[in-house]
């Protein structure tokens, strides 16, 4: 049935609508302009970028440690584009939203060939593919390495399946093991991934019968995560990655409240800032409410780990995957940000939906039940995409950013400074002043 002619073409069918929907949504930012925070130290006033591709700029790729990252694949797609546009911001817009399209493709055929839920599937893939959370990963040029390490993310999971499920298993998996090493080149934060291969085979794969065989071909996973991770500890070095004088206390504190405040942000995605500046203070209240939730949730999900697999796998998927930045190194004054959810939130929405598809078919008429989950999903999918567009708009350029940015958080003094910085600049183009940017502010990324 799965492999019939009429299941092909309505893959391929949806497929095309999801990517033309969110064309349509994010195609005005092909106008739009480079953002003054780390656009001009990635891109049009880094001189290691903007010259285009060579051999220096290659190499200058993978051992500098520019702006306290490492992330050379995505330096290089940086110089790609401005060997092919020049310091041209329309392009490399488009370009992040072609990838974007490409990953929602991808994560709606993933979850298609591993669960076989093609309309839940296709539902977590619109809700990835269109929640205003990820316009941050996608109208910002130098996100790109969210879009293009999530793009390997896909195909490494996908490579994986089919090493599961072919007879060419030593080929898929050396083509997985490839895809998750230009991930972690793109962004290190796939560290994580190796564990995420893991969940999958507890469901829907089912192959923990013999839990041996899995941790052994994971140890290469594991053994370039590992590598990864000790390169970007060193390059964020001087981002503070290591600075934790808050103390242990204050650590599990921000964590706990920086993944309710996730949760809080995916399912109700208002005053979205491309900053929020951590408060000198987590009230107690706060941080017990903030523990109760997660405890509560993980003692759930593993409770009915037999019954409801999908639980567990969605809810560590969203643990584990935004573990790396959820305060465990210092992030400074940042607290939380919209671009750290692309792929963690994949794990969310699969829980959600799986969850609610369980509730209502408790709903034995069957007309009945197909009419709600209709209404449910356009309830849940077009509210989505208008926030998505409103949000869209913001990323104009550095005027509007900055000013929206004020609008959501009047104290936000990181806003306040580019902003008038820019404002003198367009006023005195012969001026230059310092911005504040990421990397000034020691935020891990």
């Amino acid at each position: 049935m799965t492999d019939s002619p009429f299941h092909r073409r309505r893959i391929f069918i949806v497929a095309l609508v999801l990517a033309a929907v969110t064309l349509a949504i994010y195609w005005p930012t092909r106008h739009f302009d480079f953002v003054d925070y780390d656009d001009p130290d990635y891109i049009f006033e880094n001189p290691d970028v903007s010259h285009g591709l060579s051999t220096w700029s290659v190499e200058w790729a993978f051992v500098d440690q520019h702006s306290a990252n490492w992330h050379p694949l995505t330096w290089i797609s940086h110089q790609l584009d401005c060997q092919l546009f020049g310091a041209n911001a329309g392009p490399m817009h488009f370009e992040n939203i072609l990838i974007h399209c490409a990953n929602s493709i991808l994560l709606l055929l993933l979850l298609n060939s591993l669960t076989g839920a093609f309309w839940r599937s296709v539902f977590v893939a619109a809700l990835f593919a269109l929640h205003p959370l990820r316009v941050e990963s996608v109208a910002w040029i130098s996100e790109r390495k969210d879009v293009l390490s999530g793009l390997f993310f896909m195909l490494t999971l996908w490579f994986y399946v089919l090493h599961v499920k072919s007879q060419r298993k030593k080929l898929f998996y050396q083509l997985s093991l490839a895809s998750f090493t230009l991930g972690l080149l793109a962004k290190p934060m796939l560290v994580s991934a190796p564990l995420i291969l893991l969940l999958l085979d507890f469901w829907p794969l089912n192959r923990f019968q013999k839990w041996k065989p899995l941790l052994v071909e994971k140890i290469p996973f594991l053994a370039l995560s590992i590598a990864a991770g000790i390169i970007t500890l060193f390059a964020q070095r001087a981002g503070g990655a290591w600075e934790n004088s808050s103390g242990i206390f204050s650590s599990i504190e921000n964590i706990t409240v920086n993944y309710v405040s996730y949760i809080e942000k995916l399912l109700w995605p208002d005053n979205l800032s491309f900053l929020y500046l951590r408060p000198e203070k987590i009230p107690f209240m706060e941080f017990f409410l903030s523990a109760l939730v997660l405890n509560a949730v993980s003692i759930f999900v593993i409770v009915v780990f037999s019954k409801r697999p999908y639980f567990f796998v969605g809810w560590f998927w969203f643990l584990i995957m935004l573990l790396p930045v959820s305060g465990v190194f210092s992030l400074a004054r940042l607290s939380i940000a919209d671009r750290y959810t692309y792929l963690p939130s994949i794990g969310f929405y699969l829980l959600l939906t799986w969850a609610i598809v369980e509730i209502g078919n408790k709903i034995t008429l069957a007309s009945l039940r197909n009419f709600l989950a209709v209404m449910g999903a356009a309830m849940v999918l077009i509210p989505c995409a208008v926030l998505t567009r409103q949000q869209l708009f913001i990323w104009q350029n550095t005027e509007t950013l900055m000013q929206h940015a004020l609008q959501v958080d009047p104290n936000n003094y990181v806003a306040r400074q580019n902003l008038h910085i820019y404002l003198l600049e367009k006023a005195h183009p012969e001026l230059k002043h310092p911005r504040i940017n990421s990397s000034s502010e020691n935020s891990a990324k």
